[in-house]
């Protein structure tokens, strides 16, 4: 009963995402005459069923409505509400703002789910050729394994080699062709070089045991790496904050009790309590938010 109250909500979502796309499309249907190579590989690497046509367009249509409904806002409340003379600038400056982030939010979207995938790959990539140097080992040819791995749970590495499989027993073509297709288009460059390493093998019709086992010893030898790595970068942040931001904070925070009580102002039109409001509640946050926007991007790559 609970399953399905929670799923209702989920279906009438995806119905009124799908509605919004098929509005969005209508304007962008040329796109699909001649679309852009880039896009088709954005869409490809991230798994997005949608066609370049209707990922445009939910791009520009978002953009657009996001600038207009910021505008028309904006104009009522500096007309009706809150008049001001920087309510032009103000709208401008909202209505500009909101079309740029609705333009950047579904390209975001996309990278994300492409960074997400990588390291989803990466992180399994290992175990997986752990996993194929034990099925060779025990007789299976390549084209067998390809299938076996398809067949199991590895996460986004099973869908890569679903679509190999695909494309050789479904579509016709061989195993070669399929295997360096999913090699160009994949996201992660680990998986590419392993997936050119198999087709070698497939052609030479040698062993895959043995390339199996080196290579994951070796992935695993550059996994411990990297985590040490982060471990260490993660211990140098730590000290950086304590040592840098909140020392400083809390030296300024002395600071402006020591002017405060000595009767000194820093600025003629503040007096020591508006400098401290203005201290914690917006300068302190501040350097919060700049602290965690340089560690996500310091690790959404997940190079580590």
């Amino acid at each position: 009963m609970q399953s399905q109250q929670t799923e209702a909500p989920k279906q009438k979502k995806n119905v009124v995402l799908t509605r919004y796309r098929r509005f969005a499309y209508f304007f962008f249907k040329w796109y699909d005459n001649k679309p852009r190579p880039g896009t088709l590989e954005t869409l490809y690497k991230a798994g997005i069923q949608m066609l370049p046509g209707m990922y445009v367009g939910t791009i520009v249509v978002t953009s657009v409505l996001a600038g207009t409904i910021s505008l028309a806002g904006c104009l009522f409340f500096f007309t009706f509400v809150f008049p001001t003379p920087f309510g032009t600038l103000i709208t401008l400056g909202v209505a500009g703002g909101a079309a740029a982030a609705g333009a950047i939010a579904f390209p975001m979207m996309t990278v994300n789910k492409i960074t997400a995938k990588r390291v989803s790959i990466d992180s399994n990539l290992p175990f997986l050729l752990a996993y194929m140097a034990t099925l060779s080992s025990a007789g299976m040819n390549p084209i067998d394994t390809l299938r076996a791995i398809a067949l199991k749970d590895f996460g986004a590495i099973s869908a890569e080699f679903r679509k190999i499989v695909y494309r050789f027993d479904v579509l016709g073509e061989d195993v070669v062709s399929a295997i360096n297709h999913i090699a160009t288009n994949t996201p992660s460059s680990s998986l590419h070089d392993i997936l050119v390493g198999i087709s070698n093998i497939v052609v030479s019709g040698g062993s895959i045991r043995a390339y199996c086992e080196q290579q994951s010893v070796n992935l695993f030898a550059d996994k411990k790496a990297k985590l040490k790595s982060f471990i260490d970068s993660l211990a140098s942040l730590s000290e950086g904050y304590v040592g840098g931001v909140i020392v400083t904070i809390v030296m300024a925070v002395i600071g402006i009790i020591l002017l405060g009580s000595l009767g000194i102002k820093v600025l003629p039109f503040l007096d020591t309590q508006d400098i401290f409001e203005l201290f914690i509640f917006f300068i302190v946050p501040f350097i919060n938010i700049i602290f965690l926007v340089m560690l996500t991007l310091r690790f959404s790559t997940g190079e580590y």
